[in-house]
């Protein structure tokens, strides 16, 4: 019998490079190339390949053993199509925008659809402004398309087929951005990535929130790539605007070390928690932020929406993202005021309080006991979860009873045999754990 998964440890992933043999080429379903997915312990031929596009198999049914794929390797031919037929009446940069009309896909583990707002349109076509772009490229993000198209030549890159009736192939193309893939020949695009000296292109990306940050990062490096083949350059980046979720920060920079995160609260016209209005909305706000490799100085914020310049940071920040001296930093992340912990040595959330004593009972059953990863201090930083499952089963290391310290929320666990001092709030997210 093979051996059981263990799907507590991570999942790793490899993507099909566009350069790659024969040798090296991934099976395919209705997406394109799929993913080959594997544990951390294992090798990759111990994997399977899956849907790059589908984030639920029981969406997809394509899955394969690696082992199965290598033993059948097949050639696996993928014919990029022609661009259809016009089968509606193709826009004009004036006409009006089509996604104002057409009913948005939401299917949320597959290709939904989230719009930005007026004021994330507005604060979003200042920046190309201000950064003195030319040409955009949208992998997502059909309504700034569309908005930004009158100014700007620009080309959507979409997995919603129904853009081809609006736009042509000079400036659409059906694409999953999840493994680079292009369903209709790409030679428009290509010619539309041909550049002059005087051009700056900028590439902007929205991606599903439940995407792996690994594959939009391969996609955004293999465009870098093919640009600069294009346009005859050495390792030469391009300026990237990546949407995603502030506490996706730890994964995105783990990809992409250059990538910076600016305040702006990005808000969706279409997603009842993205947005700062509603009954439904986030105590603090959307927490989609703009991710970028443009030095945060040469982006501007608008006072009007709640930003200012802190001169020590050199860029614009929230108004409630106050400097701390210790950090040098502007800390806070969430869209709350951070406070400074001496015993921790940074800045935390306001509703965290410094907890130095942590019991436990264990229990000689559990093989999965959770550990507390020291912080740099010489306390520990906790989340509730690992303090829950520590009070429920026990810890099989010495270190993580009776002596963590750290910064966590005020809260009590019940009668499972933990307890953190302090005050209750209904916040459990760790800064730690983002």
């Amino acid at each position: 019998m093979p051996e059981k998964e263990n799907t507590n440890e991570k999942l790793l992933l490899q993507v099909q490079e566009d350069w790659a043999d024969e040798a090296e080429q991934h099976p395919s379903c209705q997406h394109g190339p799929t993913v080959l997915f594997y544990r951390q312990s294992q090798r990759p031929e111990q994997g399977y390949y899956a849907c790059s596009a589908y984030r639920d198999s029981k969406l997809s049914n394509f899955h394969m053993a690696a082992d199965k794929w290598e033993h059948n390797r097949l050639k696996d031919v993928l014919v990029e199509i022609n661009y259809p037929e016009a089968s509606g009446h193709v826009l004009n940069p004036s006409d009006s925008d089509p996604t104002k009309s057409i009913l948005a896909l939401a299917q949320d583990k597959v290709n939904a659809q989230y719009f930005f707002d007026e004021a994330a349109l507005d604060f979003l076509a200042d920046q190309c402004r201000c950064l003195g772009i030319t040409k955009v490229v949208f992998m997502g993000a059909p309504r700034l398309h569309f908005r930004l198209r009158a100014n700007y030549k620009s080309f959507l890159l979409d997995l919603d087929e129904r853009f081809a009736r609006y736009l042509g192939p000079e400036e659409f193309c059906l694409y999953n951005m999840c493994n680079n893939h292009f369903f209709y020949k790409r030679k428009s695009f290509e010619k539309f990535l041909q550049c002059s000296a005087e051009d700056r292109l900028l590439i902007v990306t929205d991606p599903p929130f439940g995407c792996r940050t690994e594959l939009i990062a391969h996609t955004l490096r293999a465009l870098r790539w093919r640009h600069n083949r294009i346009n005859q350059l050495a390792v030469t980046p391009l300026s990237i605007f990546w949407i995603f979720p502030y506490f996706s920060i730890n994964h995105i920079r783990q990809e992409m070390p250059e990538m910076e995160m600016s305040d702006y609260r990005i808000n969706y016209s279409n997603h009842s928690r993205y947005t700062n209005v509603g009954k439904e909305s986030r105590f603090c706000g959307s927490p989609v932020r703009l991710f970028t490799n443009v030095p945060l100085k040469l982006l501007n914020l608008p006072q009007n929406e709640g930003y200012k310049y802190c001169p020590k940071c050199s860029h614009h920040t929230a108004s409630d993202n106050l400097h701390c001296g210790q950090c040098q930093k502007c800390t806070s992340k969430n869209g709350q005021t951070y406070r400074h912990c001496n015993e921790c040595d940074m800045c935390v959330k306001p509703s965290y309080v410094h907890c130095t004593t942590v019991a436990a009972a264990p229990n000689a059953k559990d093989t999965t006991a959770p550990s507390i990863k020291p912080s740099n201090s010489a306390g520990y930083v906790v989340s509730v979860d690992t303090l829950r499952r520590i009070a429920a089963y026990g810890s099989r290391n010495e270190n993580d009873l009776g002596r963590a310290a750290s910064c966590v929320v005020g809260r009590t666990i019940g009668s499972a045999g933990a307890s953190i001092v302090g005050d209750t709030s209904r916040n459990i997210n760790f800064w730690a754990t983002h």
